[in-house]
């Protein structure tokens, strides 16, 4: 077991190791001189790495902020976090026992699938390997709880759930996509089939007069600036702390600012915001500028055809405007819901997650803007930040160990897929009383 704890642990799931591992192994395959496979390995490591470093910049900055929205509030409820509530399931041996193996099989499971079928669009690998883990763990405490299922059922079922997802949900995007990534890459998140109804938002609330796209606004010579993103965000990202900031009121932020003038503080945020965007982006570049070619080798020689199916950032370069209105939409959509479930006497309130509103809301904001523009890229975030947000009342409850705990799984795929399947198994142990 120690032997299998270090590979999943220290190489599997840790995403700059197990990435560095795919680009050396496809770079090899194409008999690429050893110049080449260092050049595309140390670029797909330092590209992750950037592109890290430059996801926890942007939040650190706004999760403080939240959290002292949270706590100013005065209720407990749950904050949508992926990364935090797998640290909850580390604490359990069974769950995380579980998850390890679910993890693993699934991974065989996936690329077997991929394989076999007969489609084109399902030829996809899904390389995001810290999610496939978080979402391994998912199973893990989310069907003993509503099937009653020993560890057995649990892994057979997790295995068969996840890899037929990992399998299958890329080739949504790839199809949507197809036209504008060129066909060499899908998506690898849990916002998969979320991009359909971001894509059919944007055909029916949006525009497709390319007049109104996002990246390409007609705007007058001086406000031509506004199509560099990094100027849009430097300017707008201050505004959204400030007006968080002013919803916590001047002492609560006085305890994170110190000595810097609370007002001051909340623009350096923003400011601070902005740069991990300019940081994760650049990293995306490098990142993708390396992975893509050398996953070619794997392909070639085992999975004819197949494309890598990536982290959410890998999309934002395609629409970087279109992330930014998602992202928009996200934020007034997640803080919304929190509004609401404190107005209403929510059994469960839902925080705003710094995960559903960044990186889901410029997922959704991309894809809404290919199909409809900027009004589709603001109305796709606004309403999967809703559905995500709201789900949660719905889906904490089904997280067995995980409740209680002020956490759980965040991304638009979980309200639209892996909530209804639970509720489905609940009401089918239910009906059958086993």
């Amino acid at each position: 077991m120690g032997i299998l704890h270090f590979l999943v642990f220290q190489l599997l799931s840790n995403q700059v190791i197990f990435l560095g591992l795919v680009a050396l192994l496809g770079l090899l395959l194409q008999r690429k001189k050893l110049p080449q496979v260092i050049d595309g390995v140390v670029k797909t490591i330092v590209g992750l790495l950037v592109l890290s470093a430059g996801a926890g910049i942007l939040i650190n900055a706004i999760s403080p902020v939240v959290q002292e929205l949270n706590k100013s509030l005065g209720v407990q409820g749950v904050l949508p976090t992926n990364d935090a509530v797998f640290g909850v399931v580390l604490q359990f041996a069974t769950p995380i026992r579980d998850a390890v193996l679910i993890f693993l099989l699934a991974f065989l499971l996936h690329l077997v699938l991929v394989r076999v079928s007969p489609w084109k669009d399902t030829k996809n690998v899904y390389l995001t390997a810290h999610l496939m883990l978080y979402h391994a763990a998912f199973m893990a405490v989310t069907l003993p709880h509503v099937l009653h299922a020993n560890s057995v059922v649990t892994i057979i079922l997790g295995t068969i759930f996840n890899a037929v997802y990992f399998t299958f949900s890329p080739a949504i995007t790839r199809k949507l996509a197809r036209s504008w990534t060129k066909d060499v890459q899908t998506l690898g998140f849990m916002d998969q089939v979320g991009a359909i109804l971001a894509h059919y938002l944007g055909t029916w609330c949006g525009s497709n007069d390319p007049n109104q796209d996002a990246d390409h606004l007609k705007l007058p010579k001086w406000a031509s600036m506004f199509r560099d993103s990094t100027i849009v965000l430097f300017l707008l990202m201050p505004i959204i702390f400030l007006g968080i900031g002013i919803a916590v009121g001047r002492d609560g932020i006085s305890t994170l600012s110190g000595t810097t003038n609370w007002i001051l503080w909340l623009i350096l945020q923003g400011w601070q915001f902005t740069a991990g965007i300019v940081i994760l982006l650049s990293g995306v570049r490098m990142f993708i500028g390396s992975i893509v070619p050398a996953f070619k080798g794997i392909s070639d020689k085992f999975l004819p055809g197949a494309v890598p199916a990536l982290d959410a950032p890998t999309f934002f370069p395609f629409s970087p405007m279109g992330g930014m209105f998602g992202f928009l939409g996200s934020t007034v959509g997640a803080i919304m819901v929190t509004i609401l479930t404190i107005a209403l006497h929510s059994p469960v309130i839902v925080f705003p997650s710094p995960i559903i509103m960044y990186f889901d809301g410029n997922v959704m904001g991309v894809f809404g803007n290919k199909a409809g523009g900027w009004r589709g890229a603001l109305i796709a975030g606004f309403v999967t930040a809703v559905i995500s947000s709201t789900a949660v009342i719905a889906l904490y409850p089904l997280t067995g160990p995980a409740f209680g705990s002020g956490l759980t799984w965040s991304n638009i795929d979980y309200a639209l897929v892996w909530t209804p399947l639970m509720y489905l198994l609940k009401g089918i142990r239910l009906v059958f009383g086993f």
